[in-house]
């Protein structure tokens, strides 16, 4: 066996070892759930986040921030709607992850909204999750995500949302909405996010659905 000091590693213009497509996030925005002594003073809805997406057959990721450790773990989809139920209490975006990203590692104090901002690549110097909420919101391609719709699902449907999802470009705050009935999950463009193709949806497919 060779020395695996010796072996070359090839790096991609990214300067990773593989290359990966962006894939999208669920990022939820919630209440808490046990009372902390510093809830009075942020968001009433907006006093935690964290983020997860389906993974495969019955598994979603999970990145948690909790108070002492970061939390990233695989879970069933029947977990997962425990933590879409929570998402519900609260606001939910659909965000595609920036590679290899805007990040700086100069920030707001580590957060659950500083390490979810750094997870999706942006560069915002963030101190609560509303205020990257709010910043992610004046993003292009951001989608609000209808949870009730989506909890609607049983747990193989569940995970059967694609990993890639494209965000419409018509998610924007004050953006004209197509016209034609809302599809279940973006209450704002009508886009379904169960659409398992890895290719963006135009808005001849999005009236096709």
């Amino acid at each position: 066996m060779r020395d695996p000091q010796t072996i070359e590693l090839n790096v991609d213009p990214d300067g990773a070892l593989v290359t990966l497509q962006a894939g999208s996030w669920f990022v939820c925005f919630v209440p808490g759930l046990d009372r902390q002594w510093w809830h009075p003073f942020v968001n009433k809805r907006h006093k935690h986040v964290f983020a997860m997406r389906p993974a495969g057959p019955d598994e979603w990721t999970l990145f948690e921030p909790w108070w002492h450790r970061l939390l990233t773990a695989t879970i069933t989809s029947q977990q997962a709607k425990k933590f879409l139920l929570w998402g519900a209490r609260g606001d939910v975006l659909l965000v595609r992850e920036a590679i290899p990203g805007r990040g700086s590692q100069i920030r707001g104090w580590m957060n659950c909204a500083a390490l979810a901002a750094y997870l999706l690549g942006r560069p915002y110097w963030v101190w609560s999750p509303h205020g990257l909420y709010e910043l992610l919101l004046r993003e292009p391609n951001v989608c609000r995500v209808d949870v009730s719709a989506l909890l609607e699902f049983d747990a193989a449907k569940l995970a059967a949302g694609s990993r890639v999802i494209a965000a419409c470009d018509q998610c924007i705050p004050g953006a004209h909405r197509p016209p034609g009935v809302a599809k279940p999950f973006c209450m704002h463009c009508g886009r379904d996010l169960a659409e398992t193709s890895d290719v963006p949806l135009t808005l001849e497919r999005r009236k096709a659905l």
